[in-house]
């Protein structure tokens, strides 16, 4: 039986008594006290659960890139939470979703099916169908590759600066030789987390998106970029995507896609994301000002898109 616990700043749900108990968000995160625990298939979930009474409102999901987490999002929840019941999650390993390294061996869960397959079933276990879905980056693959595999039934997918494309060669050369090290070694995560924390290579990633950020956006990347298990899951996460696979597949998809891109998004090229979303069938792009990280330097471009729409 499902044992419920209330704190006066989070609610957490546990379906067994694990051993290891993982991090919870410091007091000032955003929309911290709407965080939920969900322990479901070895996985230890952070969610978060705000606006309108389910049932009341149609749901909104809400899912991340790599290397975020659920504070992507802050820009956007206060506003949307008056006409959504919203789901907002860390996906496996990222954020304060964490993944022990038996169950990250056995499931497999940073590759775009163990993604999209764990995903699944957390909101199987939440008893969740949401009727909208929207991804950032990385995000948008995991909301495809579900609803291909029938798991994921909303009205319309939205895509913010969607990672469906290979990136750009100044990207790879950044970033390749941790990726080969991080297969290999756990450690690897722990001085790329140091580093983040120590010198200015994470400012420069970000200010690389395109996107200005504010001081306090920034501390929040710097708070997940020092702690190892988050950056072991983005990097291992990014050594491992396969899109080949998921655009092998693409042709049947039935669900309407409507996807935005940013003009300055340097990690995103837009002319190579127009030609991939030419295999995409029904596919809608519209082009905003902004980065890479549109959802958080533009909430309002997120916001006035999902108003708009009829539910």
């Amino acid at each position: 039986m499902r044992q419920e616990k209330f704190t006066p700043l989070r609610r957490i749900f546990m379906d067994t008594s694990p051993d290891h108990v993982p991090k919870t968000p410091p007091n000032d995160w955003p929309d911290v006290s709407w965080s939920e625990s969900h322990f479901v298939t070895g996985i230890f979930w952070h969610i978060q659960r705000l606006g309108m009474p389910r049932g009341e409102a149609p749901t909104l999901l809400l899912v991340h890139g790599t290397g975020g987490s659920t504070h992507s999002w802050a820009g956007v929840t206060p506003v949307l939470a008056a006409r959504f019941h919203i789901l907002n999650v860390d996906l496996p390993g990222h954020g304060f979703t964490a993944v022990p390294a038996d169950v990250e061996r056995v499931r497999n869960p940073f590759t775009l099916p163990g993604m999209a397959r764990e995903l699944a079933a957390l909101l199987t276990h939440l008893d969740e169908h949401p009727d909208l879905v929207v991804g950032h980056s990385a995000g948008v693959p995991v909301l495809l590759r579900m609803a291909l595999d029938g798991t994921l039934v909303p009205q319309r997918i939205i895509g913010c600066c969607p990672a469906l494309v290979p990136p750009p060669d100044w990207y790879v050369a950044l970033l390749a030789p941790l990726v080969g090290l991080l297969v290999e070694s756990q450690a690897v995560a722990g001085s790329a987390a140091r580093l983040a924390a120590t010198t200015p290579i994470l400012k420069r990633m970000l200010e690389s998106t395109g996107s200005p950020l504010t001081p306090a956006q920034l501390s929040r990347y710097m708070h997940l970029c020092s702690r190892p298990a988050h950056v072991h899951a983005a990097i291992t996460m990014m050594s491992r995507w396969d899109l080949p696979s998921l655009f092998r597949d693409i042709g049947v998809l039935r669900v309407p896609v409507q996807l935005i891109a940013a003009r300055n998004d340097r990690w995103i090229p837009l002319t190579s994301l127009r030609r991939a979303l030419e295999r995409i069938p029904g596919v809608e792009l519209v082009v905003e000002e902004g980065g890479h990280l549109l959802p958080e330097e533009r909430p309002e471009v997120v916001i006035r898109l999902l108003q708009d729409r009829r539910l």
